[in-house]
């Protein structure tokens, strides 16, 4: 039941529903086990008295109230524990839906959509399953085989221990069984997960396995997938399978070993044929428990491979959280400084350094360990950055340190003079408006993913977003202008419309803080410059960062910065750094001559 034990809390909720459930389960046990006594009384007196048409109506009605009787508390059984158990699924749901938003970007580096879907939902059913018709069925099991035990061997001892000690052959099975069902199950979860994710990835990258025509070897490794979930699935099966004939198996020598030592009894005279007749009547009585047992122990494998797998996720705890002691009321004002920050390619806090102790006068030279290191620079509250330097040098990790997407390895990371690590998450990124590479909206109309931020913006104010990122331009286009609905991951959209309307999203916002990381890479020359024009009015008076491949973007900057090697090779204003005749000036030179080249293939 170990694995079962991070469910205690959520079931802890309702313990009144399930204890209210197991008091009807109790009187509906002591119903049905009243049937059988009725039913040897009813054979005794018809043995002895014969054939009594009064006596026969008394005991038929007796039945009948028994079964009315058991079927109202079978009924208020099932709701109240059936019911619980749904509230509980609700509550885990819940719980694992918060974590999973609080977690940090390396846990969904290291796990796969699809498998977390299967957790949300496959997984959370299973725990369920177990918790409401499983839960019944064990209740109910247990209380009838003592209720059946306790009756037997008050009616015939000798007979009652036979049927006793056979049982166990029963949890036996269970045992040797059911643990290695618990192991394939968690197998066929896990496989679960894969298949989803595939089916995830294939859907939300249809484009580009139509353009690079791979239906069919999507289709062909989606098949081996499907196929090594179908053979585990079938192992499962099979081991469940096994275990309802063997449990019939098992009691139907135990009913012939009744049946044979019993009559032998009836026969010598020491036990009657209603005691026989009740007593085979409790033995039927045991068919059901016991292989509801069996299915119970069944559901209990799966919803314990499932539980240690919803457990994982419940109890990650986000390696970017707030510090003990956070203000409680903060509000970003825009000052930015790097003080010696080396960022590694694995993150540090995984043995233990937290990377809050001064880095080193001397640092040694960058190698295959290190994004970045020794970054130092400042952005004064009102004063703009860009940073420029070749694919995959760590500029946008650098800036991701800001809104502690992920937290500096060396070094520190400061806002208004403190770290970052010291300022409350939800503060920290209300005060930063992120414009990211790779444009991420959600499946609804255009003016919800601008407002994303700001649910509560003016028309007024959505209207100057849309106009200052230049989305305005084409609204025309849209059947529904700003209220047209786009596709998952905006795939209706054009790169260049997306990122603009993430630009608007950003601006709705208004941070104090504003990083564009290359967030015109999709948009033409002559669109870039407008929106670049409307993005200075914006952020006059407010801090902005700055990460693009065109010098053009970038040139009007209060200060550039270029990385290089794993550090920042050159430093100053763009005339500065012209002048200097290093790696911006070369590539000054190369985006004028790309430009040179481009008008002469338009002529």
């Amino acid at each position: 039941m170990s694995q079962l034990r991070s469910l205690l809390p959520f079931v802890q909720r309702y313990q009144q529903r399930f204890l209210l459930g197991c008091l009807c389960a109790v009187l509906a046990t002591a119903a049905t086990a009243m049937i059988p006594q009725i039913l040897g009384r009813a054979v005794d007196d018809l043995d002895t008295r014969g054939i009594v048409a009064n006596d026969l109506l008394i005991y038929g009605g007796l039945l009948l109230l028994a079964a009315l009787i058991d079927g109202f508390l079978r009924y208020g059984q099932r709701m109240l524990v059936g019911g619980a158990s749904y509230l509980v699924e609700t509550d885990m749901r819940e719980s694992l839906f918060r974590r999973l938003l609080t977690l940090d970007q390396g846990f969904y580096g290291e796990m796969h959509t699809g498998d977390l879907m299967a957790r949300v939902t496959n997984d959370l059913s299973a725990v369920r399953t177990f918790l409401g018709p499983g839960i019944n069925s064990l209740v109910g099991a247990v209380l009838l085989i003592i209720a059946a035990a306790a009756l037997m061997l008050m009616t015939n001892v000798f007979l009652a221990l036979l049927v006793l000690l056979l049982l166990p052959a029963v949890a036996l099975l269970f045992i040797v069984i059911g643990g290695r069902m618990r192991a394939i199950f968690r197998t066929v979860q896990d496989q679960f997960g894969e298949i989803s994710t595939r089916a995830q990835e294939n859907f939300s990258g249809i484009r580009t396995i139509k353009a690079y025509a791979q239906e069919q070897a999507e289709i062909k490794a989606f098949l081996a997938a499907n196929q090594r979930y179908q053979a585990t699935n079938v192992r499962y099966v099979l081991l469940s399978g096994l275990l309802w004939p063997l449990i019939s198996i098992v009691l139907g020598m135990i009913g012939a070993f009744v049946l044979l030592v019993g009559g032998r009894f009836v026969a010598e005279g020491t036990m009657t044929v209603g005691d026989l007749v009740l007593f085979n009547a409790y033995l039927a009585l045991l068919g059901w428990p016991m292989i509801a047992l069996g299915w119970t122990v069944d559901l209990y494998q799966q919803a314990a491979a499932s539980m240690v797998r919803i457990a994982e996720v419940l109890h990650r705890r986000p390696a970017i959280a707030n510090a003990e002691t956070v203000p409680t009321h903060y509000t970003v004002a825009g000052d930015v400084e790097f003080r010696n920050v080396g960022i590694r390619f694995h993150h540090a806090l995984a043995n233990g350094h937290t990377g809050t102790t001064p880095a080193p006068a001397v640092l040694p030279p960058v190698n295959d360990g290190w994004v970045v290191r020794n970054i130092s620079f400042k952005v004064p509250r009102g004063s703009s950055l860009a940073i420029v330097g070749a694919t995959g040098i760590g500029k946008t990790t650098l800036v991701n340190l800001l809104a502690r997407v992920r937290d500096a390895d060396e070094g520190q990371v400061l806002i208004d003079g403190r770290d970052v690590r010291e300022l409350p998450l939800d503060a920290l990124r209300r005060g930063i408006g992120y414009v990211p590479q790779d444009t991420f909206l959600f499946s609804v109309p255009i003016r919800e993913n601008v407002v994303f931020g700001r649910p509560d913006a003016g028309d007024a104010e959505v209207e100057r977003a849309i106009t200052v990122s230049r989305l305005s331009n084409d609204l025309a286009q849209f059947p529904g202008g700003i209220d047209t609905m786009i596709g998952e991951r905006g795939v209706t959209l054009s790169g260049g419309q997306k990122q603009r309307t993430a630009i608007a999203r950003a601006v709705l916002r208004d941070p104090a803080i504003m990083v564009l990381d290359d967030a015109l890479s999709s948009v033409d020359t002559h669109t870039a410059a407008e929106i670049l024009g409307g993005l200075r009015e914006v952020m006059r008076e407010r801090t902005s960062i700055i990460i693009a491949q065109r010098i053009a973007t970038v040139k009007d900057a209060g200060q550039i910065i270029v990385l290089h090697n794993g550090g920042i090779a050159e430093q100053g204003t763009h005339r500065e750094l012209i002048e200097q005749g290093g790696l911006y000036a070369a590539m000054y030179r190369r985006e004028l001559l790309q430009a040179e080249l481009d008008e002469e293939a338009q002529m």
